[in-house]
């Protein structure tokens, strides 16, 4: 590669292989390139700084906010709109817990460690282990254990009555996640809350299949569905706070109203 010679950065072979360097056209070309490196000679004016150019806006800095546009700018699919491409965007602006969220991405892209996924990746388990948790009935995949296992079923009936919803199961995860958000936006809820019950489920039912397999805890569908109802109530107080004081009891008789 050369180096500095009388203040002046020399080129080498610039890495090209040798074998390549005895073809007339290659060192043409080579020679071309050399020329042009030779006469740039760096700039001078100061030091090198990283410098964010995916801005629209030459005055504006570096945001997350940003960059995330430039990812999007570049990546976003030409043509139609993927099929429930919007849940990713309502689930990112639902007033819960940012553990919450990064749960709910991983549900949506089917990244959640469950059995069949795991065994999917070659990982040994114990034949005693493989079947849902719920039911026993069949092996564990997140479509049976969120959506479609009896025992889910009922608990996810349980909360429709509860919030007056009608008693429709979507059995794929975004289509399903859609129905409830669409149901709580028509009910016009606060923006932001649309989702907060449908996460609760999904995060309630998921922290007791850990406790089950992990702990050997005991459960019953009251015990789920009065938690799902807990959990609910407690991130009402994330975001923003419209009704500041009212009790769980409150919460529970009428969950739409403080919802709105």
């Amino acid at each position: 590669m050369r180096g500095w010679e009388e203040g002046r950065w020399k080129w080498g072979d610039l890495g090209v292989n040798e074998g390549l360097t005895g073809d007339e056209g290659t060192e043409s070309m080579l020679g071309v390139l050399k020329g042009r490196l030779e006469e740039f000679g760096g700039l001078k004016e100061g030091r090198d700084s990283v410098v964010w150019s995916g801005k629209a806006d030459p005055v504006s800095s570096f945001s997350v906010a940003l960059c995330y546009d430039f990812f999007l700018r570049d990546r976003t699919p030409h043509g139609s709109q993927v099929k429930y491409h919007e849940a990713f965007e309502f689930l990112w602006k639902s007033e819960v817990p940012f553990k919450v969220k990064a749960f709910g991405w991983r549900l949506f892209r089917y990244r959640l460690p469950i059995i069949d996924l795991l065994l999917r990746r070659g990982m040994a388990i114990p034949a005693d282990s493989l079947n849902c948790i719920l039911c026993g009935n069949c092996e564990e995949n997140l479509k049976h254990f969120f959506f479609s296992c009896g025992v889910a079923k009922r608990v996810w009936s349980e909360v429709a009555v509860w919030v007056g919803k009608e008693e429709k199961f979507e059995e794929a995860c975004k289509a399903n996640f859609l129905d409830w958000f669409h149901f709580f936006r028509a009910k016009k809820v606060k923006q932001g809350k649309e989702g907060m019950i449908w996460l609760a489920c999904v995060w309630t039912f998921w922290t007791l299949r850990n406790g089950v397999r992990f702990r050997k805890d005991k459960w019953s569908v009251n015990d789920i569905v009065w938690s799902i109802k807990l959990l609910a109530w407690k991130w009402m107080f994330c975001g923003n706070i419209t009704h500041p004081n009212f009790s769980f009891y409150e919460f529970v008789m009428d969950p739409v109203f403080f919802l709105t």
